[in-house]
């Protein structure tokens, strides 16, 4: 296993970090004259792209592919290295794809500014036959690609093992064609969505009526599927955010049903990955690390989780892992979690009121939540992370009064005759996220968000052991905006992009009125932007689930 020390050799290069390839450094020449080189991009830092399991697992996909060239892009604010590939410094503009793995709705700008800095023309439609190929597949890509899809060439919804290889054949294949007649075939491709072939019908309102496809591309698009394996890194950096840890998928989606939530939506169906194949990759990167985060919507959902715990107790592993259910916390889970070196475990109740957590599709009690805190600190975990949001639907007065109480009382369980330990109290702002079923619903009104996040502030300064920090509220609602636009967004997006304007002032530029993206309850058969392609449950069944939550928040007392 060679290690490889970025920015001693390369003027270029962005990093100065350690790297560890777990199956071998990759051979970037060009194996055969006609390679497909692509620059794999992720539209933020180093540190947080080589942390994201995605990215990994479409960079391990691109390197097994024989005839490619795989070459890694990110995004460093003021870095000299903007536009050009970490390995060798080539200007993105000379790659044949360059291929963005998005993860948050936040990314979009970034996404932009990479193409400004790599000197491609930033709209598809600028673009000539000479211009690479640009692509975007991750989560964002799931659920809402259309404030970006004026940028876009394609965007690959699905399984990246349905959609790697497919897509290299088709750009290799097609090289000598003029770039329309390309963007035609990567159109037939399963889960490819070429926006440029698609207009959106609008109203006299300005209100989305429906779709129209340019000859044969499908309508909607459907994502790719196919079998899938194990996601897993591919890389360790001690310059991640991360540090030289493994990434393991134990499992893939999420069969909860909550309602605020799109991870139940669109990754189905669920996958769990069986416990000796995750502990058989724990044990082949064991010569190169022993740090080991497991990623995964609800761990303890798992079939096999005591035997996951078991098995990486026995490898001598410390172990990262996501939010637990704190209703399948046992004494021997965290007994097992603390053996495995398990510094911190977070817990989600999202609200303070049992009665509104059962209307969000998150009926988990208070009892039931200090139990597990209960068990958690008899096992010797020392820190746990609570997560809450304002601004969901039906929330009043005593719902937020209600955090600062819940949080209280979590502390004196976990907290009190234990040195060292402490409860860290995390908070955003609920944002009504497409393909879930409150994509219907507004978002709170910055006002509100900020109203009630001074006000739980305020409920945590002197509280020892404890922190509190907030998402703020103009942050929260661009989110807002940017997850739930549609193609009206692409000219704000550059120019705080490209010119730097400030967020609400390229929103006026470009004429976009955010309340009527985000501040405005929608009509049940209100066509949104996203649903050109077709993931997850069909609207009917979402509908259902909404309707069932708002009989509930109307029979709270």
């Amino acid at each position: 296993m060679r290690r490889r020390e970025h920015g001693t050799r390369d003027r270029h290069s962005i990093s100065d970090h350690r790297e560890t390839w777990l199956f071998g450094e990759p051979d970037r020449s060009r194996r055969r004259r006609d390679a497909v080189s692509v620059a794999l991009c992720y539209p933020s830092s180093y540190s947080l792209g080589m942390s994201n399991l995605g990215f990994q697992t479409v960079l391990g996909l691109l390197l097994a592919e024989p005839d490619v060239v795989c070459e890694r892009a990110f995004h460093e604010h003021g870095s000299p290295a903007a536009g050009r590939s970490l390995e060798t410094g080539t200007p993105l503009s000379e790659f044949d794809v360059v291929a963005f793995s998005v993860s948050f709705e936040d990314d979009f700008r970034n996404l932009v500014a990479v193409l400004d800095a790599g000197g491609i023309p930033l709209r598809a439609s600028e673009r000539s036959d000479d211009d690479p190929l640009i692509v975007m597949g991750g989560v964002c890509a799931y659920l809402n690609a259309e404030p970006v899809a004026a940028f876009m060439d394609a965007v690959l919804v699905g399984e990246g093992e349905a959609l790697v290889a497919p897509l290299i054949e088709k750009v290799r294949d097609s090289r000598s064609l003029p770039r329309a007649e390309r963007l035609r075939l990567l159109a037939s491709l399963d889960g490819a969505y070429v926006p440029s072939l698609y207009d959106v019908e609008r109203n006299a309102d300005g209100g989305i009526v429906g779709f129209r496809a340019d000859g044969n591309a499908p309508l909607p698009v459907r994502a790719a599927t196919g079998p899938s394996r194990m996601a897993a890194s591919v890389v360790l950096s001690d310059g991640a955010f991360f540090s030289d840890m493994l990434l393991l998928e134990t499992s893939r989606g999420c069969a909860r049903g909550c309602r605020f939530c799109a991870a139940g939506s669109v990754l189905t169906p669920r996958v769990w990955r069986p416990a000796e194949e995750v502990l058989g990759a724990m044990e082949a990167a064991a010569s190169q690390t022993s740090r080991v985060g497991l990623v995964t919507a609800a761990l303890l959902d798992h079939p096999e989780a005591t035997e996951i715990l078991e098995g990486a107790l026995r490898l001598g592993v410390e172990l990262n892992i996501s939010s637990l259910r704190a209703d399948a916390i046992t004494a021997e889970v965290a007994r097992l979690l603390c053996a495995c070196g398990v510094r911190t475990v977070t817990v989600a109740p999202e609200t303070g009121a049992e009665d509104l957590r059962r209307a969000i599709g998150k009926p988990m009690s208070d009892a039931a939540l200090l139990s597990a805190v209960r068990t958690m600190a008899d096992g010797g975990l020392r820190t746990l992370k609570l997560y809450f949001m304002v601004g969901l639907p039906g929330e009043r007065d005593r719902d937020i009064e209600a955090i600062p109480e819940l949080a209280r009382a979590v502390r004196s369980c976990f907290v009190e005759g234990r040195t060292g330990a402490r409860v860290s109290v995390s908070v955003s702002a609920f944002v009504p996220k497409p393909r879930t079923p409150f994509q219907w619903l507004p978002m709170a009104d910055e006002g509100y968000i900020r109203r009630r996040m001074s006000f739980l502030r305020k409920a945590f300064v002197g509280r020892p052991r404890m922190e509190f920090s907030g998402t703020g509220a103009r942050e929260a609602r661009r989110e807002g905006v940017l997850a739930r636009g549609g193609r009206e967004l692409s000219e704000a997006i550059r120019l705080a992009a490209v010119e730097g304007v400030p967020w609400k002032a390229a929103l006026r530029r470009s004429g976009v009125d955010a309340d009527a993206i985000i501040g405005r309850e929608r009509a049940d058969g209100e066509v949104f932007p996203w649903e050109v392609v077709d993931v997850g449950p069909p609207r009917e069944k979402l509908l259902a689930s909404l309707k069932a939550g708002l009989r509930l928040l109307d029979e709270r007392t």
